[in-house]
């Protein structure tokens, strides 16, 4: 890419060539404007410069930098409003999205590179960029030192003198010695790209004015190196014309100069960077062949096996074994942890499914949490009630466990035996329940009541309900009882009532801290202990994110009656699940939550307590509880060395009682049960007040026969109806409205028969024999379940806003990063992939939102640049070729390639990304590995599994170099005066406008996202970042079936208007599509199916110009097309089109 017309360049002793090729010496300390904007009505940049001598050589003091209004000071690294600043071995680089870049040798050379819109634009010692040489710059201003004064930018009190040279008397002989160094056989690439006879005559001015001083070798060497540069800018690769002797440069570590090697060299922490570099070779230090630099530990260049790895900000050796991942080569080989999984209901409205989805109803119903979609061996049931004024305040009132086994064998109870289940307390906060087919439950009692449901690995892909079906695959955790995956919570719990008269759950969008103030602060106060980096919690970051844990404290502290009790409860909830993951929070009570601590008078507390050999039957008897494995419990119980009585009090091993085969049923603070030769069912409740019931199923005295529900036919009636001599005249009936025999309520008061129930999805009945469309399968409603062809989909990976994400796998994220960014790519394990898309966010406003994105799409041997709504094609030297189609539909540009990809922009903030199926397991970057499973999706380029947002996010930088990205606040605090404009503009996410999508698409995680960008966006674009969001949530709406025309001439309007004619009326606005068109780039007006309908702008053209020309968006007849080639580019008829075959022409 020769681009010497587009450089302009200082260096040496006060050299200057400009844009347009002008040479001239300027021998001056004064500040200078280097190049300016000036021709245009804002000033997009100023650069301005200044020398000093040092021990008697000039060197470049001081760039001042005024890029996009903001002024650039050089430090390192920086990332932000558009501005990259990086250093490599020899330069610091300043790349600007303005379309500009500045290089610095830190001494004596300086660069300015402008993108060609800036033609005959531009101002200072670097001339007009016009292209012609001599045309403005000296002809108007005189002589280069009159033309070089009228740049000068002298400080307020500041005189500044020009130096006058001194040169050699008698030199004449210098101008061979230039000839003969400029066309040595090293710089031969450079003789036909760069005329060299001004680089002589600067040479031979170099060697007049340093003769016989101690810095010849600094002008002659700093001339050389600057044709050497110029000659790369033209297209050349100059090769080594150092020596040892002559201008030698020495380098850091084990690293060797080079005159022309690739600037983004591969390292430890980045070994793709060579892959995706764009810039021409540059002179500096590099790592000699076979090893890359270890920019982890700093140690040099390293051969890559050798590289280290990096784990929670500690550096391990190539080799060395952490947890269970081994570092090799700079990635480490992890080993997947399998095991059990636990599922948990807590704060009486938020559940954690076994495949750890997190989701919030306010439900007043019985509803199955777990159970085996195909078995009875075990059901769970959770009764939510209400508890308090409004339906938002629920809590868990019951847990009800039925557990069925066959015949028991053996009387000696072990986990492994027959004996169905032990039940104990280990703390008083605490109740346990082991059962002895791979169910555990652990229920809190204090401070509020709440369940944890672990099942054994044995379950895996075979439980239903609330906790999911433990698949390890997230995205389907709402599949419903009828069979299809349910678009938002309410829908998906709705079909999990036990009692069908239960009110149906309703979505609730409100937020309870916006209520109240007071409330407010108090749970911000206590809620923000979880995510303080240095506070007690801190420990657990790395493991488990506290960020979910803090919003639901938020929402429970708000919400509940008892403010402290649910606040400690959600506190709790985040020390319970860390206690799990092997962090254990010693001491956290010490700061908040301490009330529940004060024990009685016998008891003491213990962040471990355990009732483990502790009561006064472990002494006489075997003590079971101690056989049983669960997560350490805190809470009061007997300190060591005393042991529990029959009255709960602790007392010493003298006042304890004997026992010998006492097996009545007591309640203190563990107990057991042991059932033998029996056939029986188990049911027990545990209630939030710690009462409890338990039904056991044993032998019937005759003529009673015992009744197994589970062997029973659905609706039949068992022990529940039956009646007795007393209760033969009482009346048991209820009165109301039944259906008559044979037939069942449908739910809406009527009756039908059984085989015409219909089947739910996303709450709304369908008949039998009714189909719908659910992703790329149709599904056929019959005998209430939904059959559906079995066709693998695509999977969608979409961004929008301020930096919002939702992986292939579903994991939704929120990560804002100022430099550029893999998104998704398949050269992940091996080297030979297709496509790498690579992302930047163009920032703007003073907290740093995203106002626009870049976008660079890696294909074969195709780069596809997008940015600024328009698109360009790059062609690379590697790669196979990858075809692929260029679209504009609606609002977006869209890609489609050959090998299953499809990329839409909407040419501002929003990418989706749609992948087939082949890629499953074979991508990496921020949009995850789509293996199905969110719970891995934060891998890191290293091949670690990290629970930070940003740690995994900058791990996928492009260049090692850039800075990190860091955590940001919350915009709404940082702009408190924005938030209530946010509240009102962003609520129509959560209104009437689209109340037909809330049941398939939850509008949650979108209003969040709305407030966060409208909050930020403080420095214009603020209807861009609002209008984007909530597109994007119509988007989804969209793609899940529901039309939402939202925009109107006050929302967010789009003027379709503007393409029509004087006149005419062509172009209309379609909020879902429109029906495929012919277009000159698809005149077959067939579309692809994996491209969804987009909202945007669509003409109805006549059946005379019945084609749309997308780039001039009009209708056209055929022959106005003109062709596209490959590449998307256009040719009008007649022209000649380039053959890609050789000898060949179209």
């Amino acid at each position: 890419n020769i681009h010497n017309g587009q450089v302009c360049s200082t260096w040496g002793s006060y050299h200057f060539k400009t844009f347009d090729g002008d040479f001239f010496q300027l021998p001056s300390t004064c500040n200078f404007i280097l190049t300016s904007n000036c021709r245009n009505p804002y000033e997009d940049f100023n650069i301005q410069m200044r020398r000093q001598v040092v021990d008697g050589e000039p060197t470049i003091s001081a760039i001042t930098m005024k890029l996009d209004g903001t002024v650039v000071e050089i430090k390192l690294p920086f990332s932000n409003a558009g501005v990259l600043i990086q250093k490599t071995t020899s330069y610091i680089r300043v790349t600007s999205k303005l379309g500009l870049q500045v290089m610095w040798n830190e001494d004596d050379s300086f660069m300015v590179e402008l993108d060609t819109k800036y033609k005959n634009t531009t101002c200072g010692l670097c001339g007009d960029f016009n292209g012609v040489q001599l045309y403005n710059e000296f002809f108007k201003n005189g002589n280069p030192s009159d033309f070089a004064n009228f740049w000068r930018m002298d400080g307020p009190t500041e005189i500044c003198q020009d130096i006058q040279l001194e040169f050699a008397e008698g030199c004449t002989d210098e101008e061979q010695t230039c000839q003969t160094l400029l066309s040595s056989s090293a710089l031969s690439s450079c003789q036909n790209l760069v005329p060299t006879d001004p680089f002589v005559q600067a040479c031979v001015t170099d060697m007049c004015h340093c003769n016989n001083s101690s810095n010849s070798s600094f002008c002659v060497c700093n001339t050389i190196s600057e044709y050497s540069r110029q000659c790369v800018h033209a297209g050349g690769k100059p090769q080594e014309w150092r020596t040892t002797q002559f201008c030698a440069k020495s380098c850091p570590f084990n690293m060797e100069y080079k005159e022309c090697g690739i600037p983004c060299f591969d390292t430890c922490s980045n070994l793709e960077t060579s892959q995706v570099c764009e810039e021409h070779c540059t002179d500096g230090c590099f790592c000699p062949q076979g090893t890359i630099f270890d920019d982890i530990s700093g140690g040099g260049c390293v051969p890559v096996n050798d590289c280290p790895c990096i784990y929670e900000k500690k550096v391990y050796t190539s080799g060395e074994n952490v947890l269970l991942s081994e570092c090799f080569g700079g990635k480490w080989n992890c080993t997947d942890r399998t095991g059990p999984s636990t599922c948990s209901v807590e704060g009486g409205s938020h559940v954690t499914t076994y495949d750890g989805k997190m989701y919030t109803f306010h439900g007043s119903c019985s509803f199955i949490l777990s159970t085996l979609c195909n078995g009875t061996d075990f059901t769970v049931l959770g009764e939510l009630g209400n508890c308090g004024l409004t339906d938002t305040e629920t809590s868990l009132k019951s847990v009800t466990v039925a557990i069925q086994n066959g015949t028991i064998v053996s009387n000696t109870f072990s986990l492994s035996s027959a004996a169905s289940f032990i039940m104990f307390m280990p703390s008083t906060f605490y109740i346990i329940v082991q059962t002895s087919v791979g169910i555990q439950l652990e229920i809190q009692l204090v401070p509020i009541m709440q369940v944890h449901i672990t099942a054994d690995l044995t379950y895996s892909g075979k439980t239903c309900g609330l906790c999911g079906n433990f698949n390890k695959n997230q995205n389907d955790d709402f599949q419903s009882q009828h069979g299809l995956v349910e678009g938002t919570a309410v829908s998906f719990v709705n079909t999990w009532r036990m009692k069908p008269m239960c009110p149906d759950v309703k979505s609730h969008y409100e937020n309870p801290c916006s209520l109240s103030v007071e409330n407010e602060k108090y749970a911000q106060y206590w809620c923000s202990m979880l995510s303080d980096p240095k506070g007690v919690f801190a420990p657990c970051h790395s493991v488990i994110r506290p960020d979910k844990y803090q919003k639901n404290c938020m929402y429970d502290t708000c919400n509940c009656e008892n403010t402290e009790d649910c606040m400690c409860a959600a506190i709790s909830s985040y020390v319970r699940v860390c206690t799990r993951a092997g962090v254990s929070l010693q001491g956290w009570r010490a700061s908040i939550c301490q009330k529940y601590t004060n024990c009685p008078s016998t008891m003491t507390y213990s962040y471990d307590m355990t009732s483990c050999r502790r009561s006064c039957r472990s002494i006489s008897e075997t003590d079971y509880t101690c056989q049983v494995n669960f997560t350490a419990a805190d809470g009061c119980g007997c300190p060591e060395g005393s042991f529990m009585d029959d009255s709960s009090r602790c007392v010493p091993s003298t006042k304890c009682s004997c026992y010998y085969k006492d097996y009545a049923l007591r309640f203190f603070f563990f107990f057991f049960f042991l059932i033998t030769h029996l056939r029986y069912l188990w049911f027990f409740t545990i209630t939030h007040n710690r009462s409890w019931s338990l039904f056991v199923s044993l032998a019937c005295n005759e003529p009673m026969v015992f009744f197994n529900c589970s062997d029973a036919e659905l609706g039949a009636t068992g022990s529940e109806c039956q009646k007795s001599c007393l209760s033969l005249d009482l009346a048991w009936c209820t009165s109301g409205c039944v259906c008559p025999p044979n037939l069942v309520s449908d739910g809406n008061g009527g009756c039908i028969e059984e085989e015409l129930c219909p089947c739910i999805h996303n709450g709304v009945p369908h008949q039998p024999g009714e189909t719908i469309q659910h992703d790329c399968n149709t599904c056929t409603c019959k005998e209430r379940k939904w059959q559906c062809t079995s066709k693998k989909c695509d999977g969608t990976c979409f961004v929008y806003g301020d930096g919002h994400y939702s992986t292939f796998d579903g994991k939704r994220y929120n990560f804002n990063g100022n430099s550029e960014y893999i998104l998704t790519q398949d050269y992940c394990s091996n080297s030979n992939g297709t496509f790498r898309v690579i992302t930047e966010n163009i920032p703007c406003g003073t907290t740093g939102t995203t106002c626009s994105k870049a976008i660079k799409l890696f294909l074969g041997n195709n780069e596809l640049i997008l940015t600024e709504g328009n698109y360009k094609v790059v062609e690379r030297d590697s790669g196979e070729e990858v075809p692929y189609k260029i679209h504009i539909i609606g609002i977006y540009l869209v890609i489609e390639t050959e090998n299953g990809l499809v990329l839409m922009w909407d040419r501002k903030t929003s990418i989706f990304i749609k992948l087939s199926p082949t890629f499953q397991g074979q991508i990496c970057g921020l949009c995850g590995n789509y293996d199905g499973n969110g719970n891995n999706d934060f891998t890191t380029r290293s091949q670690a599994v990290v629970v930070d947002p940003v740690e995994f996010g900058n791990s996928w930088k492009v260049s090692p170099s850039s800075p990190d990205a860091m955590s940001t606040k919350d915009p709404c605090a940082s702009n408190p005066y924005r938030k209530p404009w946010a509240q009102k503009q962003c609520s129509i996410i959560n209104s009437n406008v689209f109340a037909d999508c809330h049941s398939r698409v939850d509008p949650s995680s979108y209003y969040d996202s709305c407030m966060t960008d409208t909050c930020a966006c403080d420095s214009g674009g603020d209807c861009e970042c609002f209008c984007t969001v909530v597109a994007a949530y119509a988007q989804a709406c969209n793609e899940a079936g529901a039309c939402i025309a939202w925009r109107s001439p006050k929302i967010c309007p789009l003027f379709c208007d503007y393409y029509n004619l004087p006149d005419k009326c062509e172009w209309h606005y379609q909020p879902c599509g429109a029906p495929c068109m012919k277009t000159c780039r698809n005149p077959s007006g067939k579309c692809s199916s994996h491209i969804p309908k987009l909202e945007g702008c669509y003409p109805k053209c006549s059946s005379k110009k019945p084609f749309l020309d997308e780039d001039s968006m009009e209708c056209v007849a055929a022959e106005m097309c003109g062709c596209y080639d490959m590449q998307g580019k256009h040719y009008e008829t007649g022209d000649t089109v380039p053959s890609t075959k050789n000898c060949q022409t179209w």
